[in-house]
């Protein structure tokens, strides 16, 4: 199957579409032209017909009775080339004048002219001579009659179907200046939109093949279109944070394995080969090691199970204050050992929930907040009742985390500190799990926080 491009495309078509609409305008500017035209013509020769009776009315002398018969047959024969054949009669109807028994060759020649032109020109009317008959008169006295012959139901000289044809190639030439503007205007209007289609493709394509790092940087005036390019750029960036994170990812599970197995192998090695003794003490550390693998593991699975679309939740009604409470009870000790301050208000919000779920996401901010905060901090956990949301903040006044890290903090794995130092946390799972467990609910969790100043928690959950 043949492929064009867009910008063919577009312009073709919008070229046929201009075109179809110049064609249809033409035929019907032409047809209703014409016909006003030739309503017109017709309105005018009855109206000539009746000029030359008021005229000819005016050659009659009241006095003597006489008609002035030398200007009746001068305006006879003008009236005969402009194709009117007038008979004139007394009042007795007795001719006065008479066009064909004055010049009947002329009269035929000019007849059969005008007959043999409305045939070839306006074949359908089937039009013919026809006869009217005008009373003259002077004021109320009747002074004779006048038959004024002329083809019906109208006729068109020379003149008339030059202009006619003037008038199509006019709108033949304005058809085809038209046609050439919106091939022009379709080339242009197709650039414009093939044209970020293209980038677009090119980049998308460029993705594809793992380049993440192009973007879309040329300015666009159409509202789609520049949702598109801006989609495409959201789209980079996020496959670009993604990658970072994936390799991110692969280096700290690395870090978070490596090291124990290290340990318990460097352990192992030297009890087998007899370099130490297998003492309980080093086989307790061996044990730690391990340990600390599985609960590794055991943390993937728990977020692999939480992050499971078809994770069921057993709800039911909770007040989230107590909970909170419940919550922070398990913190105590380390608080105490930290000389750390937690103050717990708000309203009571009776939410249908999973105790055990949320409990575990609650549960998880409020490790985080004790694991970074300073000695003899505080920490502030506030709860507010709304209409359709119950709201849980969790603040305290740790080490804080940096704007551009705020939006990653969710990631699995991602963690603030560089150092990676098991005091201050786990292997980077707990927001993760907390966030998908929110979500899970059908709610939202941001975090809001300044370096050196603490960070803010904020978990939302609808009602109901």
């Amino acid at each position: 199957m043949r492929h064009y491009s867009l910008r063919t495309m577009i312009a073709v078509r919008f070229a046929l579409i201009v075109l179809t609409v110049i064609l249809l305008i033409s035929i019907a500017s032409n047809i209703l032209i014409s016909m006003q035209f030739e309503k017109y013509v017709g309105e005018q020769q009855s109206k000539e017909a009746e000029e030359i009776a008021l005229n000819l009315s005016h050659q009659y002398d009241n006095a003597s009775g006489e008609w002035n018969l030398d200007y009746v047959h001068g305006l006879g024969m003008y009236a005969m080339n402009e194709g009117y054949i007038i008979k004139l009669y007394d009042r007795n109807e007795n001719i006065l004048w008479d066009a064909q028994n004055h010049d009947m060759t002329l009269c035929s020649q000019m007849m059969d002219a005008i007959s043999n032109r409305m045939q070839e020109n306006r074949p359908e009317l089937n039009g013919d001579f026809v006869a009217r008959r005008f009373d003259l008169r002077q004021g109320k006295t009747a002074i004779g009659f006048l038959d004024v012959s002329y083809y019906s139901p109208y006729y068109l000289n020379e003149n008339d179907f030059q202009f006619i044809e003037a008038l199509n190639r006019i709108l033949v030439a304005v058809g085809i200046v038209c046609l050439l503007g919106a091939v022009g205007m379709g080339l242009i209007l197709a650039n414009d939109i093939a044209k970020p289609i293209a980038k677009t493709v090119e980049i998308t394509e460029q993705i594809s093949v793992g380049d993440y790092s192009i973007r879309f940087k040329e300015g666009v005036r159409t509202k789609e279109l520049f949702g598109l390019s801006r989609a495409v750029n959201q789209m980079a960036e996020s496959l670009e944070e993604q990658e970072t994170l994936r390799k991110r990812l692969t280096t700290d599970e690395a870090h978070e394995l490596r090291t124990p197995l290290a340990n318990v192998s460097s352990y192992l090695e030297a009890i087998i080969e007899g370099v130490w003794e297998p003492t309980q003490e080093r086989l307790k550390s061996c044990y730690d090691e391990l340990e600390r693998i599985s609960k590794l593991v055991s943390e993937l699975e728990r977020l692999k199970q939480v992050e499971n679309e078809n994770l069921k939740l057993h709800k039911t009604d909770v007040d989230l204050l107590e909970l909170a409470r419940s919550v922070v009870q398990n913190f105590a000790r380390q608080m105490e050992d930290r000389n750390l301050h937690c103050d717990i208000s708000g309203e009571h919000a009776v939410l249908l929930i999973d105790r055990g779920r949320m409990q575990q996401a609650i549960t998880n901010i409020v490790s985080n907040a004790v694991n970074y905060s300073d000695e003899n901090g505080n920490i502030r956990i506030v709860m507010e009742n709304r209409k359709d949301v119950g709201i849980i903040r969790v603040e305290d006044e740790g080490i804080g985390i940096a704007e551009g890290e705020l939006k990653l903090i969710f990631e699995r794995f991602y963690r603030t500190d560089k150092s990676r130092s098991r005091r201050t946390g786990g292997a980077g799972i707990g927001l993760t799990i907390a966030n998908a467990i929110v979500r899970a609910h059908g709610g939202t969790i941001s975090a809001e926080s300044e370096v050196g100043h603490g960070s803010c928690f904020v978990i939302t959950l609808p009602k109901g």
